[in-house]
């Protein structure tokens, strides 16, 4: 009796582990936020960006600088930072009810303070499903060589 009941709790758990990994329609809202952030960021649109992105943000360059959602939005509007193109590659969603973590790889291309650079890089992205809009709440990135 014991083997059955710990033999139907891991078929359970595996069936619940796969429900999570697949056909996630959370998973479609989240990269469909996150081409609306790619979007916004490099048009450097402002009224959608204070949509996209939560209140709380930490936005972790892959510098090493940190932005809240205040800062990377002046940032934009005062040119000290331009974002001319998001391009993804691969991207992976994985949503856990009102959270979702986004990996990928892209390569952005975007001037700072007068330096132009393209880098290719590989990010992760954390979003909050707040009152039904998934806002990011936190990025972090780090170079590919």
């Amino acid at each position: 009796m014991k083997k059955i009941t710990i033999l139907l709790l891991l078929t359970a758990l595996a069936a619940l582990s796969q429900s999570n990994k697949s056909a996630d329609p959370g998973g479609q809202a989240v990269r469909a936020a996150e081409q609306a952030w790619a979007d916004a960021t490099t048009k450097g649109d402002e009224a959608a960006l204070k949509r996209v992105l939560a209140d709380d943000l930490t936005y972790t360059h892959s510098n090493a600088e940190i932005d809240t959602k205040r800062v990377f939005i002046d940032n934009l509007k005062t040119k000290t930072r331009t974002y001319h193109k998001v391009d993804y590659g691969k991207i992976d969603v994985r949503v856990f009810g009102r959270a979702a973590i986004l990996e990928a790889t892209a390569h952005f291309d975007v001037t700072t303070r007068g330096q132009r650079s393209v880098a290719h890089l590989r990010i992760i992205h954390v979003w909050v499903n707040s009152g039904g809009n998934w806002q990011l709440a936190a990025h972090q990135s780090t170079r590919i060589q």
